[in-house]
């Protein structure tokens, strides 16, 4: 019986890179789109010469998932090139769920179409605001217009499945826009929300312009940005989305099932800590129980591809399953189980107790009964139905229950 796998592809390229982001994307570099897309394709070949060695295919592909940057600033053809390498090399499950995420400045209907007819099942927006000051802020390139037309024009080119991610604690953000954003939202029926939390990560352009003093009064204050969270949950679970995941909500019903209804099956495997195949530049993996991620930088990436398609041809034994790896590490027992538990509170019906000792042979209340303790005692989880789940107390305070068992 093969194992289920997902795959992730990295497009590491932006028309502008955000204030805020601190993920593996950079601007200015169309000049090397095309090569990258031959470098990818050139991945894919090797990675499944190399699945194929070790036994025919040992995966099923249940997922796909482009990932960025910003996918949709490649040209459509150059996408589906991609995709249908992996439809090739990899053994794809008929209704694989197979997501582009796209911003609004580069969508047009003609690409909508092609990339619909050509296999793309769903499609994830990056709006974050439907607030034009807000999104200035952001220093987003597309408006509220573009972005709401955006919408409308992927439900009119055949998405069914449509994501939509939104951002609250933006700077100069108040309550009321953030309710208005959501309504916005709701109007527009989309299957799947995403809303994040604007977090001040290190490295980026708004570390240095809001750890100054005199900046960082324009930031919504924890109070502020908590309210925001809470009035987010209540405005979606209110009009019928299913809270599912911290900062995703789902619409319950759907042809694939109804106990996934529209969930993020992709999102699901890394919630779950299962296996998963990182394809392009910093892209990471994690199969047999190691993690391995790829060259950052993109055009390192692609003199690797090519100096690796050489050396293949030579002598097809002698690359790796992750032919441009940066670096790898294997995880022992313990650190595997203590990051299953993390990735999986975040999930709100929690940890299965009997699918956790089915795959580790262990009972969680006793390998981790004094985190489990000192948790409990602070009503930050709770044992429910044959569940280890976070409480709403729990949610708010996520990354000290998480830490709690990576000690």
């Amino acid at each position: 019986m093969r194992k289920k796998l997902g795959i992730y592809i990295h497009i590491p390229f932006c028309i502008k890179k955000c204030g805020y982001c601190d993920f593996n994307s950079y601007e200015g570099m169309e000049g090397v789109i095309d090569e990258y897309v031959r470098a990818v394709k050139r991945e894919i070949s090797l990675i499944s010469y190399e699945l194929s060695a070790i036994s025919y295919q040992p995966y099923k592909v249940i997922s796909i998932f482009f990932g960025g940057g910003t996918p949709t600033i490649l040209k459509s053809w150059q996408l589906l090139e991609i995709l249908e390498s992996c439809k090739k090399l990899f053994n794809l499950k008929t209704d694989a769920e197979i997501t582009i995420e796209a911003n609004p400045e580069t969508l047009t209907l003609d690409k909508l179409k092609k990339l619909r007819r050509g296999g793309f099942n769903r499609i994830s927006i990056g709006v974050q605001s439907f607030n034009d000051k807000l999104l200035k802020r952001l220093g987003r390139v597309h408006d509220s217009k573009k972005a709401y037309q955006g919408i409308l024009s992927a439900r009119n080119e055949g998405f069914e499945n449509i994501s939509i991610d939104l951002m609250f604690g933006i700077p100069d953000e108040t309550l009321k826009d953030w309710e208005d954003d959501i309504e916005t939202t709701i109007k527009l029926n989309p299957e799947h929300i995403s809303t994040y939390n604007l977090t001040i990560e290190e490295g980026t352009q708004f570390e240095k312009l809001y750890s100054e003093a005199k900046a960082s009064h324009y930031l919504p204050d924890e109070d502020r940005q908590v309210e925001m969270y809470e009035r987010g949950i209540g405005l979606l679970t209110g009009t019928g989305y299913e809270h599912y995941e911290i900062s995703n909500f789902a619409k319950a019903c759907s042809e694939r099932s109804e106990s996934n209804g529209r969930k993020c099956l992709h999102n699901q495997i890394y919630w779950r800590n299962e296996e998963y195949l990182g394809i392009g530049a910093g892209a990471h993996s994690y199969m047999d129980g190691e993690r391995r991620w790829n060259i950052k930088n993109p055009e390192e990436y692609i003199n690797r591809l090519k100096i690796r398609e050489r050396h293949a041809k030579r002598k097809p034994s002698a690359f790796s399953l992750q032919p441009p790896t940066a670096g790898s590490e294997r995880l022992d027992g313990n650190k595997v189980m203590g990051e299953t538990i993390m990735m999986e509170l975040r999930i709100l019906e929690g940890i299965n107790l009997k699918s956790f000792k089915k795959r580790f042979g262990v009972e969680i209340k006793s390998t981790f009964s004094d985190a489990i303790s000192r948790l409990l005692s602070n009503n930050l989880i709770i044992f429910e139905n044959g569940h280890l789940k976070l409480t709403h107390k729990g949610l708010l305070f996520y990354n000290d229950v998480a830490a709690e068992f990576l000690l």
